[in-house]
């Protein structure tokens, strides 16, 4: 098995893996691994020969259950009595084995148990029945065979294979592949795939120094895994980081698709016919049987039969393997970023043993950090956190991870790196900084309006609103302090208030110099941009003698809405008026049918006769009430029409800001 000499592992679970060795001739070259891991060979597996030679088709065990290749075979093994029984179930192979200075060649009849008496004792002693080629029966003790050379090949094949897939299913986990080169003398080569692998991992230290005059001190960590079945053994590492896309595909499992049943039609069976016979006026010429058989079949017929000739088979490519064979690709080189990628190549050969892990030093160097408070209220209210902002100087792009940090001798505290590229900075906390206390107050403040727009039918009056956020923060430190506060904002315009060094998502950072023995005051005036709406063609002469007395609007815009409320008043008194009269028509409807439902009832009485006239009359009199205030009503919708018109024409003239 060529040996492990590259080791590749990404952060998103999988590791790229190289076998360089050599070759001597047409060689075979086997590997083993897990069933789970088989998609992944066979989707990534490459192979290189860099000598000129070439590689043969690989082969692997298949998927197939133990249980389904030992049914395909014609042979098999029993769990007891295995020479003796395995030969009696081969009754009729052909086999050669020594006899005396001779060797007997036949078919095996069977085994036969043969009792003999040694004494007071009676032994069963099994016994091969060949028949030899001779024509004569001959009995050998088995355990006189040495050896036994099976003469058909079919039985041999059988057989290998038989004890192949017993051997295979020793370790249902595991799945060989062999691929077989293709070449002369000795060659190099090697093989790379990708497979699953955990997912390696950074840790960091720093020392921040005790003086001014020292620099901060980094170092960073790798933690692998060796979860394969081979031991690491001066193997070269490289640690990518970066989310390439990976994916698994079932190459593994044999794939078989559903295929239509077709039936061939059948006809009924004919009767031999009877020909009768014929008497030949004159001689003719016998035909000639020896026409092309493309002349003597129907059109469609010689089309199939050009189609079912054979075509030559396509020539070559010349050198379609080419240099491409012998091309290698190196995935990563020393802290090279290729795309998003970025990769540690470890410079010093590993060793890692199976199932084993290791930690291994990926960088050690000076970094400009400084040491700072930052104060956010959602992570702790009454203190800041002592945090140390970080300028990634290393030229390196640095993987998250936890970093314990040192003071000196001494451990300070523990934080959580996130990924930082070359030049980027960040402030990481790693303990509370008990010498500062915080107390923060906020409060809102309305301002009064200050201007008017106009969008469609709407008017609206602006005004501001602002939100007004306190900190103290109090230090009993003896030195000074650099402080970064964190203001979760609710309005993105700010008002009388320092520029944040930095924006988040949520976040206004602000600096802030922290004195000693001092208490500072810092303030945020956030300010927000809300107005109240007033529907125009609605609008009250009193609301417009408020808005012109708030200066919101020009003498000109005020005496539009003037006229505009005028008109306004007048729809708002003539809606009034229709209502009014409509509830008259509903109330005298339903007088209507109350009388209506009495003269029903009346009979033919004098008495009777003269309350049915008293009753028509009061319906004729109301009658004409009801079409009078109907043409009423008309009257008040038209003027209130003409009124609505005559208030659109004016807010296509009102001149104010929209």
């Amino acid at each position: 098995m060529l040996p492990i000499t590259r080791v590749a592992l990404f952060k998103h679970g999988v590791g790229f893996f190289q076998r360089t060795g050599e070759v001597d001739g047409g060689e075979l070259i086997e590997l083993s691994f897990k069933a789970t891991q088989m998609n992944d060979v066979l989707k990534s597996l490459t192979a290189l020969d860099y000598d000129g030679g070439s590689f043969a088709a690989l082969s692997y065990d298949s998927e197939e259950p133990i249980e389904r290749k030992l049914a395909e075979l014609n042979i098999e093994i029993p769990e007891k009595g295995a020479v003796s029984a395995f030969l009696d179930r081969l009754k009729g192979a052909r086999v050669s084995l020594p006899r005396g200075a001779q060797r007997l060649q036949g078919a095996v009849v069977g085994i036969e148990e043969v009792r003999r008496q040694h004494g007071e004792t009676i032994v069963t002693e099994p016994h091969l029945v060949v028949f030899a080629d001779e024509g004569r029966l001959v009995r050998v003790p088995l355990l006189e065979v040495d050896q036994l050379e099976f003469l058909d090949e079919t039985v041999r094949r059988d057989l290998r294979t038989l004890l192949d897939v017993l051997f295979s299913g020793l370790r249902k986990d595991r799945k060989r592949l062999s691929i077989q080169a293709v070449g002369e003398g000795t060659r190099r080569v090697s093989l790379g795939y990708v497979v699953e692998a955990p997912v390696w991992k950074t840790s960091y230290r720093i020392v921040l120094p005790e003086t001014k005059d020292d620099k901060p001190l980094l170092q960073g960590w790798a933690l692998v895994d060796n979860t394969t079945e081979d031991d690491w053994k001066g193997v070269s590492l490289s640690l990518v980081a970066g989310l390439p896309i990976s994916f698994v595909h079932d190459l593994y499992t044999p794939r078989y698709r559903k295929r239509p049943i077709v039936e061939v039609q059948e006809e009924a069976g004919v009767a031999p016919p009877v020909v009768e016979a014929g008497v030949m006026l004159e001689e003719e010429a016998a035909p000639d049987y020896e026409v092309e058989l493309e002349s003597a079949l129907p059109s469609r017929m010689r089309m199939l039969a050009k189609a079912a000739a054979p075509m030559p088979p396509p020539a070559p490519a010349p050198g379609a393997m080419g240099g491409a064979a012998r091309a290698s690709v190196q995935v990563q080189t020393r802290t090279q970023e290729v795309g998003d990628l970025f990769a540690y190549e470890i410079t010093q050969p590993v060793d890692v043993g199976r199932g084993r892990s290791a930690l291994v030093p990926i960088l050690q160097a000076e970094v400009d950090v400084e040491r700072v408070a930052l104060y956010n209220p959602s992570v702790r209210e009454k203190n800041p956190m002592t945090a140390f902002r970080i300028k990634n100087s290393t030229g390196l792009t640095l993987e998250g991870g936890p970093v314990t940090v040192f003071e000196g001798d001494s451990y300070v505290g523990e934080a959580m790196l996130d990924t930082l590229r070359a030049g980027d900075e960040r402030i990481t906390p790693y303990s509370v900084e008990l010498g500062v206390t915080v107390k923060h107050d906020s409060f809102e403040r309305r301002e009064d309006f200050t201007r008017a727009t106009r969008h469609g039918q709407y008017l609206y009056k602006h005004y501001r609103r602002l939100l007004i956020t306190r900190y103290d923060l109090s230090s009993r430190l003896d030195r000074e302090l650099t402080a970064y506060l964190d203001h979760r904002f609710s309005h993105p315009v700010r008002e009388e208030t320092p520029e944040p060094v930095e924006v988040t998502d949520n976040f206004w950072r602000f600096r802030r110099k922290l004195e000693p023995k001092e208490t500072t005051h810092f303030e945020v005036k956030e300010v927000a941009e809300e107005s109240e709406a007033i529907y125009v063609p609605g609008i009250a002469l009193h609301a417009v003698k408020r808005l012109f007395a708030e200066k919101l609007i020009p003498e000109s815009a005020r005496e539009q809405l003037e006229e505009i409320a005028r008109h306004a008043e007048t729809i708002s008194r003539l809606q009034q008026q229709s209502s009014e009269d409509e509830q008259a028509v509903g109330k005298l409807e339903k007088g209507q049918a109350r009388v209506r439902e009495n003269l029903k009832a009346l009979g033919s009485s004098s008495e009777e006769a003269r309350l049915r006239g008293k009753y028509v009359a009061k319906l004729a009199d109301e009658e004409e009430q009801i079409e009078r205030l109907r043409a009423e009503i008309a009257e008040l919708k038209a003027q209130i029409e003409s009124e609505k018109e005559a208030i659109a024409k004016l807010i296509e003239k009102l001149q104010l800001p929209s």
